[in-house]
């Protein structure tokens, strides 16, 4: 069990009660439960926000961990871009999820040159530059297949720096390109036909959910090396934040499912039913570039969460068979293993 089982007695009883519930929110209690990462500080934090009561309902829950996230979390940006260097003391530019670091964070002496991959809606980063949908798509499309010598390449790049200007800065959820690289070819024309469905399922993507959407969902894929990312001043200047994603670090998710202390990485969980999960990170806010765009997709098919328990049970057995934890998860969900 996770330090947030015993951070507040009632809300430690609220979680209980919940994960045996039938609700949506069945599993993003277990997952509190369950939670080895979250850093004892962190903890702290999470009470004084009041997040971790014995709440009245799921909803009342909802609402405070989302004002815990605003209030530590989720911070507004300068105005000016993505700031390239942060500060842990500096609360106001500085996620919490990255001012209180497992010093034995695996990956935070990454080799600078490895590759990361991120998905992100086209919609989102629409709404934000001011182009329309349809636009920005066809100017993702002339710069995804001829790159730097696009016709496209400045206005794109004008976008995605109007875009990066006027978004939070929140902690970024990523894959290893390494993990996903068999999903592409050289060329666009050389990728497996239905990769965007794919990389959905096994980034464990739910929410990108077109049935529930009522239409098809345009993604843009960015490829980008670790030396990109931020720099913390007291890590010093070979040092990345690349840490694994807790539950603290976004909203309460049912498909989120956290990896034992003794994990190296976070792990995805595939939504395909293949049971195959991908290495999951989390690093600070980066100003997206035209030079980093990969791919453009459109994601087709719906999510099938009829088998959901059994893909998380095999998730978790999975787990325990990776980190050799062979009693994880057995008190929050020995229903499903």
């Amino acid at each position: 069990m996770g330090p947030l089982s015993t951070t507040n007695h009632g809300f430690s009883t609220f979680l209980e009660a919940i994960s045996n519930d039938d609700t949506q929110y069945r599993f993003a209690a277990r997952n509190f439960l369950l939670d080895e990462g979250v850093m004892p500080a962190r903890c702290d934090s999470y009470r004084s926000s009041g997040a971790a009561d014995a709440h009245a309902d799921c909803h009342a829950w909802r609402g405070q961990h989302e004002k815990y996230l605003y209030q530590q979390v989720y911070r507004p940006g300068p105005g000016s871009g993505v700031p390239v260097r942060l500060e842990q003391s500096d609360e106001d530019l500085c996620p919490e999820t990255f001012r209180f670091v497992n010093p034995n964070s695996p990956f935070a002496y990454s080799d600078k040159g490895l590759h990361l991959i991120r998905t992100e809606e086209l919609s989102f980063i629409a709404r934000y530059s001011g182009v329309p949908e349809d636009r920005l798509k066809d100017l993702a499309q002339d710069v995804a297949e001829h790159g730097t010598s696009a016709k496209s390449f400045a206005e794109f790049e004008s976008s995605l720096r109007t875009w990066t200007k006027k978004i939070e800065l929140r902690p970024v959820f990523a894959a290893f390109w390494e993990d996903l690289a068999d999903l592409f070819g050289t060329t666009p024309g050389n990728d497996v036909s239905d990769w965007a469905n794919r990389l959905r399922d096994r980034l464990g993507l739910a929410h990108y959910d077109p049935a529930q959407r009522g239409s098809s969902i345009d993604v843009l894929v960015f490829r980008y090396e670790i030396g990109c990312l931020a720099q913390i001043r007291e890590f010093g200047p070979n040092v990345r934040a690349l840490v694994s994603p807790t539950v603290l670090d976004g909203n309460l998710s049912y498909a989120f499912c956290p990896a034992p202390a003794g994990a190296k990485t976070g792990y995805t969980l595939d939504l395909s039913g293949a049971n195959t999960p991908r290495r999951e990170v989390l690093h600070p806010t980066l100003a997206f570039r035209a030079r980093h765009l990969w791919r453009i997709g459109t994601i087709t098919e719906p999510v099938d969460l009829s088998s959901f328990e059994t893909l998380r049970g095999l998730h978790l057995l999975w787990l325990q068979g990776q980190t050799g934890v062979t009693d994880y998860a057995v008190d929050t969900d020995g229903d499903l293993l």
